[in-house]
């Protein structure tokens, strides 16, 4: 959200001054929280924010397709301050002071003129520092109590790299999302108006990362739904058949998965070009002669079907050789993927490093290869493990959110 407040001044400046808030300051109960009240006039000053942060005219019309989405953020930041409440986290004065600070630095302000501009367009600077705070509080609960938790093997790294190595030539796709969860069946209605209303209004010519720091309940809602280059089949299936039948350019309705609403930007697409991908091997060969009889080619395939079960890792390999006997079993070195014979290279490409193959036919016999590792151009380990950490707490957040909404007592009352 915070990445948001970045880019929202200059959406404020491209707009006339919005209407002063009433004198009145309509303090009845637009909803209540487990007995804290939204007022109407804490969704006036949010509607307005949103309304600014999309860089769109201020119409009766947009209020009122805008107004149930803003409302649920509202109800969802009472919902994750009372929680962080309850497990006594707090935030200091200094810590909002100094978010809104860099948020009017980074705007070329300072947080006393940042101030007196949004004052200037009708809305309060309390508003803000309301929703500041609140992120605050969110992201310190999340790390506390969540992140510990999440903890990325080397086993799934692998996976993930033989996963990205296996793609090599398929396609991928640039992608941003804003997500819309549904938590229960009594609010599926509701989602879906909402989601169709967001689309609504990109298709008016709002900005879809606006929109996605304001309303999506996705982890990348910071980023602006920015998901980057997802390999095809990665997404959900309903979402992948909507990408399937979309071009370049365009935006999807909203696509209903097991866990929400959809709404996918599909920005561009492209063929995964091969790496220089290096393997350093192992094998256990079992010799065959160059014409040899059923009979010989059954014991070496039960030899290595044996070996396939017994090794657990590369060092494991030479003894499992020794003991059933394979001559010219050892150490092949580093090679290109690519220089690989067809048959080897579709047999080690998804392996993890000390996985053992199926028996492969190989010149001289049949073999179990164990990829001792694997280099790739273009591959950062690292990247990859705060990826799946991303992934891995986001799901973790959802349900957190998803289980505060339902012990949640909430009264709508507009």
């Amino acid at each position: 959200m915070i990445h948001f407040l970045r880019s929202l001044l200059v959406s404020l400046c491209l707009l006339a001054a919005l209407p002063a808030p009433s004198t009145a300051q309509d303090m009845r109960a637009a909803a209540v929280v487990n007995d804290e009240v939204i007022s109407v006039f804490d969704l006036e000053m949010r509607t307005r924010l949103a309304i600014a942060s999309t860089g769109q005219r201020d119409t009766p019309d947009l209020r009122k397709q805008i107004l149930p989405q803003v409302l649920r953020t509202l109800i969802d930041e009472r919902i994750q301050s009372q929680e962080a409440a309850r497990l006594g986290i707090e935030v200091g004065d200094d810590e909002v002071d100094g978010a809104i600070a860099q948020i009017a630095a980074h705007n070329g302000m300072s947080a006393e003129n940042f101030a007196q501009m949004l004052k200037s367009r009708g809305i309060l600077p309390q508003t803000l520092r309301d929703q500041v705070k609140t992120e605050i509080l969110w992201q310190k609960l999340v790390a506390r109590r969540l992140r510990p938790s999440v903890q990325i093997t080397e086993d799934e790294i692998d996976d993930e790299v033989a996963r990205i190595t296996s793609s090599q030539g398929g396609l991928q796709r640039q992608l941003a999302e804003i997500f819309l969860s549904v938590d229960t069946a009594q609010e599926e209605d509701q989602v879906r108006e909402n989601a169709q209303r967001i689309y609504d209004q990109l298709r008016a010519g709002a900005k879809f990362s606006a929109l996605a720091r304001e309303f999506s309940e996705s982890a990348t809602a910071a980023q602006g739904g920015i998901l980057g280059w997802v390999p095809e089949g990665r997404m959900p299936d309903e979402v992948e058949a909507a990408l399937a039948q979309m071009r370049p350019g365009t935006v999807s309705p909203p696509i209903r998965s097991l866990s929400g609403y959809h709404i996918v930007y599909l920005q561009d697409v492209r063929r995964v070009t091969a790496g220089d991908v290096t393997l350093n091997l192992k094998q256990v060969l079992f010799p065959l002669p160059e014409v040899a009889t059923e009979e010989q080619r059954q014991a070496a395939l039960a030899s290595a079907a044996e070996a396939s079960k017994r090794i657990d890792s590369c060092a494991s390999a030479d003894d499992v050789a020794k003991s059933l006997g394979a001559p010219g079993s050892g150490d092949l070195g580093t090679v290109k993927q690519a220089d690989l014979p067809p048959t080897v290279r579709q047999a080690v490409t998804p392996l993890k490093i000390g996985q053992p193959s199926p028996p492969v036919a190989v010149n001289g016999g049949l073999a179990v290869l164990i990829v001792c590792d694997r280099q790739q151009n273009g591959i950062d380990r690292d990247r990859i493990e705060q990826q799946l950490t991303n992934e891995r707490l986001d799901m973790l957040v959802r349900r957190y959110l998803r289980d505060l909404r339902r012990s949640a007592n909430v009264d709508i009352r507009i």
